[in-house]
């Protein structure tokens, strides 16, 4: 039964952490994201190797066609002499390393696309998120579209994702309102292509936005679905499912097999077997599997779902003294730090409740998102204690 439901305070809002990055720092990515597409239509090859032409005064600025050139000119030649001057020095530097001229803006271009696409790795739970939403839709043809401002906090907290079906993206001319005609080529052949899998694979595109009022500048590419992620959601919506004890067994399985440090493996589960123990009353002897229970899975499936770092999306249930907040919907930030045996869970309205995992379901709402990176909280965060 739910403890007696009582109010503690209002509730603040979010506090969002500063954004760590400098502006010289963003200024400088603009600059060298610029390199990359074409300076008047902002179109970026699909593919390394594709050449753009460069402004044949200053050798630095880049067009996708002459048409291009000529229609920047009135702007760019404001700035041409000392882009020119800039470029030498540059230049100079890289043959004095034993570089060859033909190679310096190719070099330099690769260079930039790597260092944003490690960029992109590193957001925390934005490679699950993108795998799982092309999964889900992978019988749409989808392109997985993740965008973010240039001056974005590190922790990517403002990078967008979206799902856009091939209906939309090969068929429909608002395609091209906001996205560049390379990328639409780009996806034809990729899609076509009988080598292209996807159970396998899937297409994606992550853009950095330099300026508001001007496109993205889209690097494309193909990445392959990791099967543990994959894997691991179908164990969370199995063991939210229903109880079956060969669901708990795959999770156990799971977390030995997707951790990266085996260590850290071990102690999640041995976890798992303290919670079973100490909340539930299940003892279970060393290397055998806990009796299932919904809140036991419910909690199960929510550390899955946080190592894969993805928001759990959960509805409240089952509460008697607090009823009238069944139905309602919110995301698992973590431990109660005040009762180890409930969850902190903010709500859709931006207020929190502390839950035990009993008295609430796993649901889901459109597909896994990442988590939030503003997940702290402190004891005055509550609202309702259930």
């Amino acid at each position: 039964m739910d403890s007696m439901c009582h109010h503690l305070c209002g509730v603040p809002k979010e506090s969002h952490p500063e954004v760590v990055e400098t502006s010289a720092t963003a200024k400088e990515q603009t600059r060298s994201l610029l390199r990359l597409a074409c300076s008047k239509c902002r179109s970026f090859p699909p593919a390394q190797g594709d050449k753009l032409r460069y402004c044949g005064r200053c050798g630095e600025k880049a067009y996708c066609s002459k048409r291009c050139a000529k229609a920047d000119w009135s702007e760019h030649m404001h700035e041409c002499e000392g882009m020119r001057r800039g470029r030498d020095i540059a230049l100079t530097e890289h043959e004095a390393q034993g570089g060859r001229k033909q190679d310096f803006n190719q070099i330099r271009r690769d260079q930039i696309r790597d260092d944003t696409l490690s960029w992109f790795a590193k957001v925390p739970g934005l490679t699950s998120e993108m795998q799982l939403l092309a999964w889900i839709n992978r019988g749409e043809s989808p392109l997985i579209y993740a965008t973010s401002p240039i001056q974005s906090a590190v922790d990517g907290r403002e990078v967008r994702v979206e799902m856009i079906p091939r209906s939309f993206w090969d068929e429909d001319p608002r395609f091209l309102d906001t996205y560049p005609e390379s990328l639409r080529e780009h996806l034809r052949r990729l899609f076509d292509e009988s080598s292209f899998d996807p159970n396998e694979q899937y297409a994606c595109a992550l853009a950095m936005q330099y300026s508001e009022d001007s496109p993205p500048i889209v690097f494309p590419n193909i990445r392959k679905l990791v099967n543990n992620v994959i894997r691991g959601a179908r164990i969370v919506e199995a063991l939210t499912a229903a109880i079956r004890a060969e669901d708990l067994a795959d999770e156990l399985a799971w977390f030995e097999n997707a951790a990266s440090d085996r260590d850290a493996a071990q102690g999640l589960i041995q976890f798992i077997r303290h919670r079973a123990s100490s909340m539930y009353g299940i003892v279970t002897q060393d290397g055998l599997v806990p009796v299932s229970t919904r809140a036991l899975n419910n909690e199960v499936a929510l550390m899955m779902v946080r190592t894969m770092l993805l928001e759990f999306d959960v509805r409240l249930i089952g509460l008697r003294s607090a009823a009238h907040l069944n139905g309602r919907e919110g995301v698992v930030r973590g431990q109660d730090p005040k009762a180890v045996e409930r969850w902190n869970i903010r709500m859709d309205d931006g207020t929190y409740i502390s839950a035990r995992a009993v008295n609430f379901e796993h649901i889901h709402r459109g597909h896994y998102k990442r988590r939030s990176p503003w997940t702290g909280f402190n004891s005055e965060s509550y609202f309702y204690s259930c």
